[in-house]
């Protein structure tokens, strides 16, 4: 037996990907959608329609509404780097931190840009570690202080525990060019 959508959206409107659609004698005509356009994932629930012609034209006019007035404003790209960190007796010098995901806000189109604070905080990090794995979050504020997103931070590669030797020989060096006297 072959599954019949009966989300008509899915088909008539770009970006529509999925939900719900009902009826009953008490909600009569509902439906729920999910629709993305560039990043942005929007959801509109319709309840109570007298028929599903009116249901469908219902929804699409709520999510053309969130697409035309609202943009996401991507503040930090998934895999840009963050900073650098050093870590004792790592087989890396500089370790790059970067996001694992986009870090965005909703806005709405027009809107000029503002300027968002962001805070770094690391978790007690212990050798090895390995590429993509969570060492610590990076959180947006606003000029008020208040978090909008929080994403979780790692590294672009693996992070060794570096031999005694090596170690050894950065020391040497350290001493040679004054940086530990």
């Amino acid at each position: 037996m072959q599954n019949v959508n009966t989300n008509k959206l899915i088909k008539t409107y770009s970006g529509a990907d999925g939900l719900k659609t009902g009826m009953t004698d008490n909600a009569l005509y509902c439906m729920a959608v999910t629709a993305k356009r560039n990043g942005m994932r929007l959801l509109a629930i319709v309840l109570g329609e007298e028929n599903g012609k009116i249901r469908n034209s219902e929804t699409a006019e709520l999510l053309d509404y969130g697409f035309n007035l609202y943009e996401l404003d991507t503040i930090k790209k998934k895999g840009e780097t963050l900073g650098n960190i050093k870590i004792d007796k790592a087989s890396t010098n500089d370790i790059e931190i970067v996001a694992s995901r986009d870090v965005t806000v909703l806005k709405k189109k027009g809107e000029e840009k503002k300027n968002y604070k962001t805070d770094l905080k690391l978790n007690d990090l212990k050798l090895p570690i390995n590429k993509g794995e969570e060492i610590g979050n990076l959180i947006l504020l606003d000029d008020y202080g208040n978090q909008l997103d929080k994403i979780t931070v790692t590294v672009n590669e693996d992070i060794k525990k570096d031999n005694i030797l090596n170690i050894f020989l950065k020391v040497l060096i350290d001493i040679i060019n004054g940086e530990l006297i």
